[in-house]
């Protein structure tokens, strides 16, 4: 029986367990090259925006605490650049391009080239007042980039330490205060841009700061162009599940026109 138990063992494995040993190696190759060529992605992305922060951010001067933005270097790049977005508590400071659509910056970064880091993007227009109520998507990424840190909003007291962030446009610096930080759903109505100033929007924005998580303690003005910012709940999720950010821009109420 010995004898037996030892030439069971010392027999060559079967075709079958040399196939599946191979597709099992091919397989674990297979992840390991499609996780290190994402990383690779997600580093090349990384580099490419530090880069454009050295080229278009500069300091107005030692003292201010304001920043000028050069649009007319990050246009020769990128056109369709619309905005440059700084949120100092998540030490955030990137571009936000304005697109015809929805997808063309999902997986695309601010130079064209594909990537999975994509970039932000102002939604795309839908009519009404293009000023009035405006969203802006970013990834939520498991490295930590573009508009992860938005999560950190969960937290009412991360908010009243850093309450407001600001927009700067080809027109000049604007600051922005959030009243409202909640989860939400892709099909949620608040992704619908297409407002125009009256009773109804003013209901709308009052509808935001309910969902809130938590009291700001803002006082909402009507009226208000507000900016929504929205990520995935989780690097992992589906993608239907969002987070979301409601701020109003300080010293500008659109009055209703007559």
């Amino acid at each position: 029986m010995m004898n037996e138990n030892r030439a069971r063992l010392l027999r060559p494995p079967s075709k079958m367990w040399l196939v599946l040993s191979a597709v099992l190696l091919l397989a674990g190759l297979g992840f390991l090259g499609a996780f290190g060529y994402a990383q690779y992605q997600y580093y090349k992305s990384g580099s490419l925006y530090t880069e454009l922060r050295q080229v278009a951010v500069s300091a107005v001067s030692e003292t201010e605490q304001t920043e000028q933005i050069d649009f007319t270097a990050l246009q020769e790049i990128n056109p369709d650049v619309a905005a440059w977005i700084e949120i100092p508590g998540l030490d955030l400071s990137l571009p936000v391009v304005q697109a015809q659509d929805n997808q063309t910056y999902l997986h695309r970064s601010f130079d064209g080239s594909e990537s999975p880091a994509g970039c932000l993007f102002f939604a795309a227009p839908t009519g009404g007042d293009a000023d009035l109520y405006r969203v802006i998507y970013g990834h939520n990424l498991h490295n930590g980039g573009m508009f992860s840190g938005l999560l950190c909003y969960a937290d009412a007291e991360f908010c009243r330490e850093h309450p407001t962030f600001t927009l700067y446009t080809p027109e000049g610096a604007q600051t922005w205060r959030i009243f409202s930080a909640h989860t939400a759903t892709d099909a949620t109505d608040l992704y619908r841009t297409n407002r125009t100033p009256g009773d109804d929007y003013d209901s709308f924005l009052q509808e935001l700061q309910a969902m809130s998580e938590y009291d700001t303690g803002v006082d909402l003005p009507g009226r208000a162009q507000v900016l929504t910012l929205s990520t995935c709940w989780s690097p992992y999720a589906s993608g239907l599940e969002r987070f979301v950010v409601h701020a109003y821009r300080e010293s500008s109420v659109i009055q209703q026109e007559r």
